[in-house]
């Protein structure tokens, strides 16, 4: 209508000036917050290089929907920085990718979380219970089994600079093996009641969701996580152990995934989404400390704040590697931490890097 064009038009520039007025500090605020992350980043990744006398360190940050990286020291040796795309072996960070597959199974009526890990096992494995009380499927992705960390026991082997030995063992230490010597072992505790580091349980738990969707291992991780993210992971960073060596690779089928910063930011910006009911399943306690601040999901460790919100997080070790994801649903903050060299005090180092650029953007966190 031509003749209230001018008074609209008023109209318009009054509430766009108002907007403006209103968004104008808040976009500040969020720059001035990127730059102090990224202030932050630079001085942890200098310190961690100079206090690991380590090769390479890749820092993700994931705040409000925006991915901020930055990359330290060397690729490989001689090589340069590693960057976004720049690929590490994760380790034990992908045990949740096996809890996210297990939460969509069980909503998807195709497994429950209770269900008797024998139900997906052929022959019998009497030693899989501890006094009448079967290993379920949530013991395996809680790390409430009670069954022996490791499968192969490779220490026969040592001294092995390196580990190529063990690299070589492993490789030709097949699926078949890996089920027979699985008959020798059993629960050390009641399922349920310990929480307790288990590569044989997460083996276990890869073996039953090879039975529940009905196809290899990699080929569900491929359709149902690395697919649908884009994971995209290009070169890949050589690993080196507590003295600065060169470590062998770790067999992809033995927790050996090398994903990229990139990749794990997306994945990471999945988790965040708790509207996705598999997400949060997956989140959700099945072993709880007895002050029930801190409990175990399908792989996660979250922690309740004092000050509201959760904390998730999970680390990861290899020969060559060190690895921490953290998440802070409420506060839609996540950080990865990539690092290719292992020692005794890489993962813890890395853990309190991620609390103090949490404590950087204002955010509380577990130590």
């Amino acid at each position: 209508m031509p003749g209230h064009s001018v008074e609209v038009q008023g109209m318009l520039s009054r509430a766009l000036l108002g907007i403006w007025l209103v968004l104008a500090p808040v976009a500040a605020q969020a720059q001035a917050s990127g730059q102090a992350l990224d202030a932050t980043a630079r001085a942890e990744g200098e310190k961690f290089l100079a206090e690991e006398k380590g090769a390479g360190l890749t820092i993700g940050v994931l705040r409000d929907g925006k991915a901020h990286f930055h990359g330290f020291g060397e690729m490989a040796k001689g090589s340069g920085a590693p960057g976004k795309d720049t690929a590490f072996e994760i380790g034990s960070i992908a045990k949740t990718m096996s809890g996210l597959l297990l939460a969509r199974a069980v909503l998807a009526g195709k497994a429950g979380l209770a269900d008797d890990v024998r139900k997906y096992l052929d022959g019998a494995y009497p030693g899989l219970a501890f006094e009448g009380e079967p290993v379920r499927l949530v013991h395996l992705a809680n790390m409430t089994s009670g069954l022996p960390d490791n499968l192969p026991d490779l220490s026969k082997l040592d001294p092995d600079p390196g580990r190529f030995k063990h690299a070589e063992a492993l490789k030709a230490y097949g699926r078949a093996q890996f089920l027979k010597d699985l008959r020798t072992v059993s629960p050390a505790s009641r399922p349920g009641e310990n929480v307790a580091h288990s590569n044989v349980a997460a083996q276990l738990l890869i073996v039953a969701l090879e039975r529940i969707y009905g196809m290899p291992y990699d080929r569900i991780l491929a359709r149902e996580i690395e697919g649908p993210l884009g994971f995209g992971a290009k070169d890949a960073a050589t690993g080196h152990d507590a003295e600065g060596r060169v470590a062998a690779v770790l067999p992809r089928d033995q927790f050996g995934y090398r994903y990229s910063a990139a990749d794990m930011l997306r994945y990471a910006a999945l988790q965040l989404d708790e509207r996705d009911p598999a997400v949060a399943l997956s989140h959700k306690g099945s072993w709880f400390t007895l002050d029930k601040q801190t409990w175990v999901g399908l792989g996660w460790i979250v922690s309740q704040l004092p000050e509201g919100g959760r904390q998730l997080r999970y680390s990861g070790g290899t020969w060559g590697f060190a690895s921490v994801m953290m998440l802070w649903p409420e506060k839609k903050l996540a950080v990865i931490l990539l690092a290719n060299k292992a020692s005794d005090t890489a993962q813890g180092r890395l853990g309190e890097i991620g609390g103090r650029l949490a404590a950087g953007a204002g955010i509380e966190h577990e130590p």
